[in-house]
């Protein structure tokens, strides 16, 4: 071989290092926008969680409500039983009266 094909393949040689580089770096841009999916896909997961932090919030203000809605039902009882106990004591001092 002469000194010329002796640096031709030389070139060759290096030209092919580089494209195993390339092909390595190619790889790598490929991981990374794999990486940056996963983080993105992780970002929702931690929205979801708040979401569902928020939903238990939400059920525990509802039952929240129902408990007084049954309070406000036992009002409306004891206001009942207080105007029951208004007549019973006008018919008292009717009596009384008599």
């Amino acid at each position: 071989l002469s000194a010329f094909d002796t640096e031709l393949l030389k070139l060759s040689l290096i030209l092919t290092e580089l494209l195993k580089l390339s092909l390595i770096d190619t790889e790598l841009l490929k991981l990374s926008l794999i990486l940056t999916e996963l983080l993105k896909l992780s970002l929702i997961d931690t929205e979801l969680l708040k979401l569902s932090l928020i939903d238990t919030e939400l059920d525990k203000l509802s039952l929240i409500d129902t408990e007084v809605d049954k309070l406000s039902l036992m009002l409306t009882e004891l206001d009942k039983l207080s105007l029951m106990l208004t007549e019973l004591l006008k018919l008292s001092l009717i009596l009384t009266e008599l």
